[in-house]
């Protein structure tokens, strides 16, 4: 059976969070030396302690900011996503220990510290933050799409872009792609001004936006690739003709796509890897056993997974060994409760109260 939408969001966040985890403790590592300590078929389990990274610390942060955006939409007709992006951004600076000062964009700097996912314990690990984001955000200024912020085109900007695809304001799941990879090169250009930086991240929201709505990887490809610039293109197709028959081996991934460390190639190894991967463990193992930034290529492989077969399609000891799941699950079921009910303004509940309260601080 086909997993439903409140499965596929959870799965979206959940499989990402999986993937960044079963990746983090490889990164760096050789896929020689990563089959001479696991064995010849590589890594094929989660680690202790099953901590994802800032990988998916951001991704919830974009969860925060773009869950408050459909609200102010809904409550007031309009709402900026940039601002909200960069100030949940800046929420995220706090939790790795920096201080941000006069950079807070409001009056009030105290609300920086109160509600939301900041009080998270979980979100303050400080998990190898990219220093492209510190140094971006630590600016204070917010780059966007025409203002490049610097010309980084590191993988920093696409592993965190999923909810994008989520959450287009304003839209329903699958009826928006143009508007979703736009949004998702607004989240990434925040930090990342090279269009390699931020271009990947767009695709990935494109992506998501349509395999939420039921359109597989595949399906989903051949509609967004369009929106694509020709030559990120020329990388993306030949990562889904890489991996049209079951995902490809580390030789392969090496000599055809890269290494992960810039958003193309983290987005070439991904979809590569889940294009046709024949279940979830599959996909996201051959998204980590190779030689490269595997906590991201493993995140993001796991958005789009997860998109497609649902939450239940982990692994259920991976999930259960994951430290963070319950928080990463309950982030996925507000915004599917969001997108699913998505209720009137005028219309008090107590329900959507809840999350007002929760992602409107």
């Amino acid at each position: 059976m086909a997993p439903g939408t409140l499965g596929r969001v959870v799965g979206c966040l959940l499989a990402g969070a999986v993937g960044d985890a079963l990746g983090a403790p490889v990164e760096f590592v050789s896929i020689d030396d990563i089959r001479q300590r696991y064995g010849p078929d590589g890594l094929t389990t989660l680690l202790p302690p099953g901590h994802f990274t800032d990988d998916t610390q951001m991704t919830l942060f974009t969860a925060e900011a773009l869950l408050r955006a459909g609200m102010e939409l809904e409550a007031t007709g309009a709402c900026n996503p940039v601002h909200l992006l960069h100030r949940s951004y800046l929420r995220w600076l706090l939790t790795q220990g920096r201080e941000i000062g006069d950079l807070w964009p409001d009056a009030d700097s105290e609300a920086a510290m109160s509600g939301g996912l900041i009080s998270e314990a979980v979100l303050h690990r400080v998990e190898a933050p990219g220093i492209t984001c510190l140094g971006a955000l630590g600016s204070g200024v917010a780059g966007t799409i025409s203002t490049p912020i610097n010309d980084s085109k590191g993988c920093g900007g696409v592993m965190r872009a999923a909810p994008a695809g989520l959450l287009v304001p304003g839209a329903e799941l699958g009826a928006a792609p143009a508007e979703a990879y736009h949004l998702g090169c607004e989240v990434a250009a925040i930090t990342h001004g090279h269009r390699f930086g931020f271009h990947p991240a767009g695709l990935l929201a494109a992506l998501v936006h349509l395999i939420v709505a039921g359109a597989s990887p595949a399906e989903a490809y051949e509609q967004a690739r369009g929106l694509a610039p020709d030559d990120l293109v020329e990388l993306t197709d030949a990562a889904v003709a890489l991996g049209a028959s079951g995902p490809p081996s580390p030789e392969a991934i090496a000599s055809e796509l890269g290494a992960g460390w810039v958003g193309e190639e983290a987005l070439a190894i991904a979809l590569a890897c889940s294009v046709a991967a024949p279940d979830m463990s599959t996909g996201l193992l051959a998204s980590v056993n190779h030689s490269g930034d595997t906590d991201s290529t493993g995140s993001i492989c796991g958005n789009l997974l997860g998109s497609h077969l649902g939450a239940e399609a982990i692994d259920r000891r991976w999930v259960a060994e994951l430290d963070g799941a319950v928080l990463v699950r309950a982030v996925g079921m507000d915004i599917a409760q969001w997108l699913i009910e998505r209720p009137p303004a005028d219309i008090p509940d107590e329900r959507f109260a809840r999350l007002f309260r929760l992602y409107g601080a």
